[in-house]
Parts: structure tokens; C-alpha cells; sequence
């Protein structure tokens, strides 16, 4: 067995740390010990896996690279519950239209109702073609062909949709309205 000279185990040291300041001076914080994991990104390894966020990758070949995938069939559920509204803003049998923040980025229009019974949180695009429907007297009106939809339920009351709006969970807690997204 050999023996480690405690000179060489310093030297080793200064080395290290040397070259990690070196690396911090040029990248600041942005530097980590894993490299950056995404679909498309070049990795090393074939059939090494790694975890972000959630999601799992797998480095692949694709047209005779090492890229990462994505892992089919792990998606994980991300459950996001945002305050949209404070309650005073929504009148009894008035309707409000929200932009409300996806866990995966970006907004989802959501048309907002109160009613008897509550709040309801219904998509803002049309089920025939996606366009925007707005409060049109006692309905919600497409602007585009002219589908429309009961406000407290998004049921098809004309078409040419056929499909109800999609509905959302909302609720209401500490004088806020909270709408509830799910994603995959």
C-alpha cells in the first residue's frame, strides 16, 4: 500500500480550490457541479439517468449524439392554487376574465362567476375553435362563430361547440379567490 505524502494532499488542495475560483470568477453563481439537464442538451453517458424537478431524463442517441430525453410515463402532477381576485371585485351574477399563471410557465385565461352556489372557473377559450368567449347578457359568447355557453356551468347552450368549457376548481378563503391549475 502506498503512502499519501501530506505535501502532495495540500498541493492537490490548492489546486482545487484555484481553478473552482477561477470558474466561479468567469461563470459567477450561474456554476454547478451537475451540468445543465434538458431535453436536447448534450450529455455523456448512454443510459445514464438524472432528476429535475421532477421530471426524469435519459441520455440518448439521437441522428449520432448524446442528447437528453425526457423519460416517457413520470410526468408528475404539479398542482398550482394562485389568488386571482380579492372577493369584493366579483358581484353576485357577474363575471370576471383572469390571467392565471401555469405551473409550467406561461397563463391560461380563466372566466370567473359568482353565483348562488359559488364561484366558477371555467376556461376562457371556446371548445370549437379556442377563441375567446366574453359575458354577452345572461351567456358566455365566442367572438368568432358565435358558440354560446351558461356561465355557471359552461354548458353548450348554441353551437356550433358541442363540448362544454373546460371548468377549473375555485374557491374562496381570506377574503380571495383562488383558482386551482393542474398540469402533467
Amino acid at each position: 500500500m502506498q503512502k499519501m505524502n501530506p505535501q502532495n494532499n495540500s498541493r492537490r488542495a490548492f489546486i482545487a480550490t484555484t481553478a473552482a475560483s477561477f470558474v466561479w470568477l468567469f461563470t459567477g453563481s450561474r456554476a454547478s457541479a451537475l451540468p445543465q439537464v434538458s431535453a436536447g442538451a448534450p450529455c455523456k453517458v448512454k443510459g445514464r439517468e438524472r432528476t429535475v424537478d421532477g421530471v426524469t431524463f435519459v441520455c440518448r442517441n439521437a441522428k449520432g449524439k448524446l442528447v437528453w430525453r425526457r423519460k416517457p410515463g413520470n410526468a408528475t402532477e404539479k398542482i398550482v392554487s394562485v389568488r386571482v381576485l380579492e372577493s369584493a371585485e366579483l358581484e353576485l351574477g357577474k363575471t370576471k376574465i383572469v390571467d392565471v399563471p401555469r405551473a409550467a410557465g406561461g397563463t391560461t385565461g380563466v372566466v370567473l362567476t359568482r353565483t348562488v352556489s359559488g364561484i366558477t372557473a371555467l376556461r376562457v377559450n371556446c371548445t370549437h375553435a379556442s377563441f375567446p368567449v366574453e359575458r354577452v347578457g345572461d351567456v358566455l359568447q365566442c367572438e368568432w362563430h358565435g358558440s354560446q355557453f351558461e356561465p355557471a356551468t359552461g354548458a353548450v347552450v348554441t353551437g356550433p361547440a358541442t363540448r362544454p368549457l373546460v371548468r377549473y376548481d375555485a374557491s374562496e378563503a381570506s377574503g380571495g379567490i383562488y383558482v386551482t391549475l393542474k398540469n402533467a
